[in-house]
This record gives C-alpha cells, sequence and structure tokens, in this order.
C-alpha cells in the first residue's frame, strides 16, 4: 500500500480531461497526484479506499477526489486471474485545482462549486437519486466535443455541488498529516493489514516491522493518521464485511469470523457504528436497490 506518485500530463487547450476505461481489473496501487479526479464505476466490485477510508464499490459509485489525496479501487481478486472473464470499467474525469482562478469562483452563482472543490480534499462519495443523473450527464461526455462537452462538465460540477447526500470520506487528521513524502513506515503496516484482513492481526507484529515497542508504535500511527491502530483494523475489516453481505450467502454471524472478529456481538455493534446500520439491514437494502 505505497502511496505512488502518478504523473498526469492534460492537454494544455482543454478544460479537462475525461477517458473511458474498460480493463480486466482496475491500477492495483494506491496513489495520488496533482490533479482533481471524478470518478463513475460503469462495471466491477470490491474495495474503494480514499485517504484512510475503506469501503465496498459496486456499480454506479461515484466519488470525487482532490488533489494529492491517495485513492485505490481494488477488484476482488478472480480479477486479477487471466482466465476469470471478469472484467472493469469506468469514467474518469481529471482537471486541475486552479482550472478557472481564484477570481472566476468567487463570482455568483460559482460559490456552490467552489465550497464543493475545498472539501474535495476529504474524496466526497455522491450519493441519493441525483446521482443516476449526473452519472448519465458523465457518460455523455465521453462522446461530445466542443462547447457542449464543456458546458455539460460545468452542469456536472453544478448538479454535484448542488446535491446534498453526499459523505466526505478521509478523515481531517490525515489529510493534514499526508504529503507527497509520506513515511514509508506507515506503508509497511497497511500493506500488513490488508494483507491480514481475515487473519489475527498482531498489535506486537505491527510495532515489530517498524522496530518499535508497542506503544512506541500506537503513538507513532496515532499522530500520523489520528486514529488508533485497532479503529483503522476494524474499519478496514468492516468494509470486507460490506462487500461480502452484497455479494456472499454466507450468514451475518459466518461473514462476522470471516472477517476477522471473534465476537459477533462487537462485529454487529461496530458495523452499526461506522456504516450507521446493522448488517441485516445493510444486507436487506442493499438487495432492495438492486432489485
Amino acid at each position: 500500500m505505497k502511496a505512488i506518485s502518478q504523473k498526469i500530463t492534460l492537454p494544455s487547450n482543454k478544460a479537462f480531461e475525461v477517458r473511458k476505461d474498460e480493463l480486466p481489473h482496475f491500477y492495483n496501487s494506491w496513489h495520488f497526484h496533482d490533479q482533481i479526479e471524478l470518478t463513475l464505476i460503469l462495471k466491477s466490485d470490491g474495495i474503494r479506499f480514499i485517504g484512510d477510508h475503506i469501503d465496498q464499490f459496486s456499480v454506479g459509485d461515484l466519488v470525487l477526489i482532490g488533489p494529492n489525496l491517495p485513492h485505490l479501487w481494488q477488484n476482488e481478486a478472480s480479477y486479477y486471474q487471466n482466465t476469470s472473464g471478469n472484467h472493469a470499467a469506468a469514467i474518469i474525469i481529471h482537471f486541475e485545482p486552479e482550472l478557472w482562478g481564484s477570481r472566476f469562483l468567487t463570482l455568483e452563482g460559482i460559490k456552490a462549486v467552489d465550497d464543493l472543490l475545498k472539501k474535495a480534499k476529504y474524496g466526497i462519495r455522491i450519493d441519493g437519486p441525483a446521482r443516476t443523473e449526473i452519472a448519465a450527464k458523465i457518460e455523455k461526455l465521453t462522446h461530445i466535443e466542443g462547447f457542449e462537452k464543456l458546458m455539460l462538465f460545468f452542469e456536472v460540477l453544478n448538479d454535484i455541488a448542488t446535491n446534498t447526500e453526499h459523505q466526505l470520506l478521509a478523515t481531517s487528521g490525515f489529510v493534514k498529516s499526508f504529503n507527497k513524502g509520506n513515511d514509508e513506515r506507515l506503508d509497511k503496516v497497511y500493506e500488513y493489514v490488508m494483507e491480514h484482513l481475515t487473519e489475527n492481526i498482531s498489535l506486537d507484529e505491527a510495532a515489530n516491522l517498524l522496530n518499535l515497542s508497542k506503544s512506541a508504535f500506537c503513538r507513532f500511527f496515532k499522530k500520523k493518521t489520528r486514529k488508533t491502530f485497532s479503529q483503522f483494523v476494524k474499519e478496514a475489516r468492516i468494509g470486507y464485511a460490506c462487500k461480502l453481505l452484497q455479494s456472499n450467502d454466507l450468514s451475518t454471524s459466518q461473514i462476522c469470523y470471516e472477517c476477522g472478529f471473534d465476537s459477533f456481538t462487537y462485529f454487529s455493534r461496530s458495523f452499526k457504528n461506522i456504516t450507521g446500520k446493522t448488517p441485516t439491514l445493510y444486507r436487506n437494502q442493499y438487495n432492495f436497490d438492486t432489485v
């Protein structure tokens, strides 16, 4: 999970660049770049990482990501097997933060977009009924050109800015602490957690990775992420549980233990604290929404 700096060069004569990716799987590296990114998932599912936020994603997932915020859409393991027949597809839009200049963003009617771009540093997931209409406009951007394309892009941003149903993703602590020269020691810890998500995750082993005592490791992790190591592990496991509840016939109690929890009561309480729903309600609502 080492955060890789990705170089993106946009055409000098274009306000933004939009592309449609159709691949066996998405780019499997935690990365960041100077540009703002808007991503719409057209096909496939998996786990999404935005800063220190972990959640499942599926078709229709729509996220706006600010500059230099690490992110990753990680498909299920089967997508990385050449014989699986699975495919992933998404529309990605990149544009520079200084696209309009400070004076343009102060003009009447633009404040909502200005506020949106400021909040994008945390990553924003767009929800609600408006998401379907916004997604349709994003898809239209892939096959029109010229002035019509530019105006539709502005319309998409305004629609997102005025949509009240959205969620900020990364914590302020992560955004404040992360920089392009992020501590590689933290990357080692992230990698260890994700590789052992369904197993016993040892504080001793995590501390040993960095040659630190447990107390020194806990102080280091809290300083870097503004959350405890146990909270990070719990959030990662709940993100995995969300995925299993959507696509697996296992019972909720079986999913509890599959995700590394050893108490169903603790799993249920943690799931509700993080997602706002019980595991059963989450599964029932997801199945209803996808009928």
